[in-house]
Order: structure tokens, then C-alpha cells, then sequence
């Protein structure tokens, strides 16, 4: 929350793409997130790779349905947008998913062009112990030319991990997107910021 009320604080709405598994754990989450005027999106009921369940249609909806009743109160019309794990998808995929009526809301799939791979801080980027490890600034400079050289764009952050196991518990323990956001935003302010119901999809 810290995240959203800190985009709050300085006039910037952001889409907050949440996984079911999360929104049970923390129910009141999203309704705050709502509050503070973001825009709520779906990430799946357990952040699976859809590809790997794309021939089981049952899972494959359950994966959509299950979150989607969790925050369908957080949802305006116009505004219900999905957004793979992993930015995995096929046509195959769309085709099942816009059988069932309840579905059929949704614009999707919602994917990026700018990453500065937020979720990679802390970690050293190559497989050697010798390789550096990624600062928060060196992550802050790698979105900051991103965004620059494009003009605009989808820019993809992480504030939490639904990874499971060791990974998971990695990527939460090393977390830093709350730093790095309030080193970039002053350093972007000659951008616009929108949220994704502002622009054109």
C-alpha cells in the first residue's frame, strides 16, 4: 500500500494489477487502492502460467473467474483489464476465456514496453558470483532512458512477488520498488502520467 499511497501523494494514478492469492491474504488491500483512485486489474486467481493450461479450459477460467469475483465491485465499466502472468498468451486462450459470458468484460491481454526490471534489484544479473548486483539506481536509470527513448509507453513495475518457493521468497525479501519510485518520479516529471483507462488500448 505504501506504493499506491506514495502515487497517490504526488497526483499520480497507476493500474495495480493484483493476484487472487493476495487479495485473499490482504482483502482490505483493494478496496484502499480504490480509494486512493488507482485502477484495479486482474493478474489471475494464483499467477499461473496460462500457456501451461491453455488445453484445460476449467482451470484456465477458474485462473480469471476466481480473482475476478474477488474485486468485480472494484471493476467500472469500461475498466476491466487482464494482464497474464508472466505476459504469456495466445489466441487459443482469448478464444476460451471469451466463452464465458463473465469474461467477455475484459480488455486483454494488457502487456508493457518499458521494463527496467524492477524485480531484478538486488540480485546479481548474470550467473556468475562475480557479476555486480543491480542497484536501485542503476534499475532507476535503466527506466529512466527507457521511458526517454520511447516518449511513451506501458511501463511494467512490481510491488509484491506471487513467484512460489525460493524464488518467491527472494524476489519479496529483496523488494525495493518502493525506493526506486520515489528516486524516478521526480526524475520523470516532465512526463504524463495516466493510468490505462486514460489511454487508448
Amino acid at each position: 500500500m505504501e506504493i499506491a499511497a506514495f502515487l497517490h501523494s504526488v497526483g499520480v494514478r497507476a493500474t495495480f494489477f493484483v493476484v487472487g492469492q493476495h487479495v485473499r491474504q490482504y482483502p482490505d488491500a483493494v478496496g484502499k487502492l480504490a480509494e486512493l483512485g488507482h485502477l484495479i486489474g486482474n493478474h489471475t486467481d494464483t499467477h499461473t502460467d496460462l500457456l501451461t493450461i491453455k488445453d484445460t479450459p476449467q482451470k484456465l477460467v477458474a485462473e480469471v473467474l476466481g480473482l475476478d469475483r474477488l474485486i468485480a465491485k472494484f471493476l467500472k465499466s469500461g475498466q476491466c483489464f487482464l494482464r497474464p502472468p508472466f505476459g504469456r498468451w495466445n489466441p487459443a486462450i482469448a478464444d476460451e476465456l471469451n466463452r464465458d459470458e463473465d469474461l467477455r468484460k475484459y480488455t486483454g491481454p494488457i502487456h508493457w514496453n518499458i521494463d527496467g526490471a524492477d524485480w531484478q534489484i538486488g540480485s546479481r544479473r548474470g550467473r556468475l558470483p562475480t557479476d555486480e548486483v543491480y542497484t536501485v539506481e542503476q534499475c532507476a536509470n535503466a527506466y529512466r532512458e527507457n521511458i526517454t527513448t520511447k516518449g511513451s509507453g506501458v511501463v511494467l513495475m512490481h510491488d509484491w512477488s506471487a513467484d512460489a518457493g525460493k524464488l518467491g521468497d527472494h524476489l519479496r525479501r529483496k523488494n525495493r520498488t518502493l525506493e526506486l519510485t520515489k528516486l524516478l518520479i521526480p526524475q520523470l516529471a516532465r512526463f504524463k502520467f495516466v493510468s490505462l483507462d486514460e489511454i487508448s488500448m
